[in-house]
């Protein structure tokens, strides 16, 4: 069970619900002090988020299984598209998969499609809400022939998912398909294996979903394959030499991280009770010791945090919203 087909099986678990905010955290929010606002509401499948080097906030959609999968700028409570008109693949009878996450480093923005195994990118100074650009105004790297050619799994599997980029502007990512964290040489774009997880259990393979760089080590978070256990996810930690261990265990369907402003990791759940029991809406969003600062959100897929606000998308819902406290 991979990433790309997540959401069209793990959604078929979660039921409608209504949102509340549950603080239990100690070290977190106090109770009742979380402000909870929608920013953009009506998207298509929102899978990624990230600033620009100007504090702008930019938003991925996977789209509708038309041409439509699309990043835009949101501005004034409104997504304004910059990229537009990117493939966007059926993914199940009722879900859909396209461009996941995005970066901005080097002067330009990069972004990720797994199912086309590529990875694009452009300048930053070309993105404009009034006069969106197309596939065929990028810079584009295949990525799928040389993960294919490490032949890490058993038949053949890539879903390049996540992104972050390391002091020296190394682009490094995460392929959920392949279980393994690639790097991509700033200059050349030489690509080489950094590491291949483990699994995370026996039975369960890592699947990495998210990745930072807190100066010292990238932090990766994983989904863990089916059946999806209460408690198999694990956030790994890799040196810039690919030596893996585990930073913290015990999380549930991690979807990503970003890093607090103590830059210790702050991750979201999918669900937080196990899939095939779950009380729902029971996403979350945890702090490094696995205590939740906010729960009850229904199918986060995507975190950034800014100052002392947290942005995260609901893949499930089509919403981008800001947790401050």
């Amino acid at each position: 069970m991979k990433t790309l087909s997540l959401f069209s099986k793990v959604l078929l678990f979660v039921s409608l619900g209504l949102f509340t905010l549950s603080c239990t955290d100690h070290e977190g929010p106090a109770a009742g002090t979380v402000q909870r606002e929608i920013l953009v509401s009506g998207l298509n499948g929102p899978t990624g988020l990230t600033f620009d080097p100007q504090g702008r906030l930019f938003v991925s959609e996977v789209g509708t299984g038309q041409n439509n999968s699309q990043i835009s700028l949101v501005e004034n409570n409104q997504a304004k598209p910059v990229i537009q008109g990117l493939p966007s693949m059926p993914d199940g009878p009722a879900f859909f998969i396209g461009i996941t996450h995005m970066l901005f480093a080097n002067d330009s923005l990069y972004f990720l499609h797994g199912a086309l195994g590529t990875l694009f990118s452009v300048k930053t100074s070309q993105l404009n809400p009034n006069q969106p650009l197309s596939q065929a105004n990028l810079t584009s790297q295949a990525l799928r022939p040389f993960i294919d050619s490490l032949k890490l799994v058993t038949p053949l599997n890539s879903n390049a998912y996540n992104l972050t980029s390391d002091a020296s502007g190394n682009i490094v990512i995460a392929d959920a398909g392949t279980n393994a964290v690639i790097k991509r040489q700033k200059g050349t774009g030489k690509l080489q294996l950094l590491a291949h997880l483990p699994n995370v259990t026996p039975a369960q393979e890592a699947v990495p979903t998210g990745i930072v760089f807190d100066g010292t080590n990238f932090l990766v978070t994983t989904l863990s394959g089916g059946p999806f256990t209460k408690g198999s996810a694990v956030i790994y930690q890799v040196s810039p030499q690919g030596v893996v261990s585990i930073y913290q265990s015990n999380y549930t369907t991690l979807m990503d991280l970003t890093l607090s402003e103590g830059n210790k990791p702050v991750v979201i759940e999918f669900v937080s009770d196990g899939i095939f029991n779950p009380s729902l809406p029971s996403g979350r969003i945890a702090n490094t010791l696995g205590k939740t600062l906010v729960g009850d959100l229904r199918g986060p897929s995507a975190i950034e945090r800014q100052g002392n606000s947290y942005y995260v998308t609901s893949v499930s819902q089509g919403l981008l919203e800001r947790f401050t406290w």
